[in-house]
């Protein structure tokens, strides 16, 4: 089977956790506090398995502007993006930060999805959305509206995921690694675990890779929930390393293949300014 990743974008409480959850039937929300408060506040996994045989992947990003940070560190890999926003509260300041920001990673495929249509009417915040998107990297996309939670529209929009996952390209199989760390925890009796999203390129048990500087060798595989000798891009992978501490990988380390990747010392960088924002000065700190 193949498999693709996509991760989920749009200001807090539009409805994106109940999306995915709908979709998948999988709560996205891992931490306790977070179905306590109904507040996403790290990402979140589920997938589910489309009508064309695809096994398609959710990474669940919070929208509160105080988590960008992790929303770039779920969105950052992934090469197709549902744009979620709410018909009762339109365009709202974090679908454009979210929007910029995928516009910074160059995310370039993606689908907007109008939900809690029973609410409103959703036409104002689908034209508004539309407008705003088509000046982003994304372009023209498809939209689909939704009610999540009666399941209104949802039929359409898995029979959309799988158009806008088949656009996606074949990522090379044989393309060097590099995996970035969304999240690392230890499992009893396993040792240090990591996950991402692998965007191309096979890892397979047994490999060595490089982390942070080190050579470190790869005990064990899963994807999906399901244990792997090899996982090839697009997937979500979940690596066993052996013999490594917890406490020396953290998200936004990269998992490569060794001698194959240039860490540079220095680096340029181009600002400029988001939509919507008033102009002003940085100030080296």
């Amino acid at each position: 089977m193949t498999s693709r990743v996509v991760a989920t974008a749009g200001h807090v409480d539009h409805g994106k956790s109940t999306l995915v959850r709908a979709l998948t039937g999988m709560e996205p929300d891992r931490l306790a506090e977070e179905r306590r408060r109904g507040l996403t506040i790290d990402l979140g996994f589920a997938w589910t398995r489309l009508a064309s045989g695809v096994d398609l992947a959710f990474v669940d990003v919070p929208g509160h502007e105080r988590f960008v940070t992790t929303m770039l560190a779920g969105a950052g890999p992934v090469p197709a993006v549902l744009v979620v926003v709410a018909a009762d509260e339109g365009w709202m300041p974090q679908s454009a930060e979210h929007l910029d920001a995928l516009d910074a990673l160059g995310v370039e495929r993606g689908l907007l999805v109008v939900t809690r249509c029973d609410l409103l009417d959703p036409e104002p915040a689908r034209e508004d959305a539309l407008a705003e998107i088509a000046r982003s990297g994304l372009g023209e996309v498809g939209v689909v509206e939704v009610c999540a939670t009666r399941g209104d529209g949802l039929d359409a929009l898995r029979k959309a995921l799988d158009g806008l996952v088949a656009a996606v390209p074949e990522p090379d199989p044989d393309a060097d690694v590099r995996l970035w760390v969304d999240r690392a925890f230890t499992i009893r009796g396993a040792g240090t675990v990591v996950t991402g999203t692998l965007g191309a390129g096979t890892i397979r048990v047994g490999d060595e890779l490089e982390l942070g500087g080190r050579l470190v060798h790869v005990r064990g595989l899963q994807s999906l929930g399901e244990q792997a000798d090899a996982v090839r891009g697009v997937s979500r992978v979940a690596v066993n390393l052996r013999g490594v501490a917890r406490e020396a990988v953290a998200r936004g380390d990269a998992l490569v293949t060794p001698r194959s990747w240039i860490a540079p010392a220095e680096f340029d960088v181009a600002l400029r300014g988001v939509r919507g924002a008033e102009p002003g000065r940085c100030r080296p700190r």
